[in-house]
């Protein structure tokens, strides 16, 4: 059973597992949210994403913004598939007390697990929020046209992303990840200059291992590697 523990003060829920899931509240208080909505972030990034207290207020909503397993400052999982990470996330959103049905946002490569979470948990979602997700263009439903019209509008660095994942072996991915997708490389100093001001905020209070992905890069490089999958999640029995 999971347990709410909090640390240097951070939160976190420690799933039944032993591994420790950092997450971050806003909003309204629980007992006076209209809504309450599970926020997934993407590659770069983390719980400390978030939205203005003032508009969550507004319109009732309580958010809890999650670190996925390997991120800012969650335990990795090296175990991690799409349906053991549905089950981290539902066991979040039960020792939070979300209710029977909850909301989900997923953002970036956070789409692909709020998809993975309308195929396994269905009954538990009140609905799904995809802003700006990461697609699989590789799908069995994607017909070869289709999928060279989506090319094309892709930019360059998003193809370049989606082509790393898609065509390099694993070990490639592991170097890449370890020497380039990790704090203090090039990778995120390039980041830094595109963040808006209070997420700049954010890394100098913080640092980008305490705000984005953490020292362990194997999460990094199994979202990367999702992208050359089959998402067969989505039609298997």
């Amino acid at each position: 059973m999971a347990v709410l523990e909090e640390l240097g003060g951070l939160k976190y829920v420690r799933l039944a597992s032993g591994r420790r899931i950092c997450y971050k509240e806003q909003g309204v208080r629980r007992e006076e949210a209209k809504r309450q909505l599970m926020v997934l972030h993407g590659l770069g990034s983390s719980r400390l994403a978030s939205m203005p207290d003032t508009l969550l207020k507004a319109y009732g909503v309580k958010i809890v913004a999650i670190d996925r397993p390997g991120y800012g400052r969650s335990d990795c999982d090296t175990e991690q598939t799409f349906k053991s990470s549905v089950q981290d996330i539902e066991e979040v959103a039960d020792a939070l007390s979300m209710g029977d049905k909850f909301w989900l946002l997923g953002y970036s490569c956070g789409g692909a697990f709020c998809w993975a979470c309308a195929r396994y948990i269905p009954h538990r979602l009140a609905g799904v929020c995809l802003w700006a997700p990461a697609g699989n263009y590789y799908w069995k439903g994607i017909s070869d046209e289709e999928r060279s019209a989506m090319w094309k509008d892709l930019v360059s660095s998003n193809k370049f992303i989606f082509g790393l994942g898609r065509r390099t072996p694993s070990w490639i991915l592991r170097l890449y990840t370890q020497h380039f997708v990790r704090p203090g490389s090039n990778w995120f100093k390039r980041l830094e200059h595109t963040l808006s001001a209070p997420d700049r905020q954010h890394l100098l209070i913080y640092g980008p291992d305490g705000s984005l992905i953490s020292a362990e890069t194997y999460s990094p490089r199994y979202s990367l590697m999702k992208q050359r999958g089959s998402w067969n999640y989505l039609t298997e029995e």
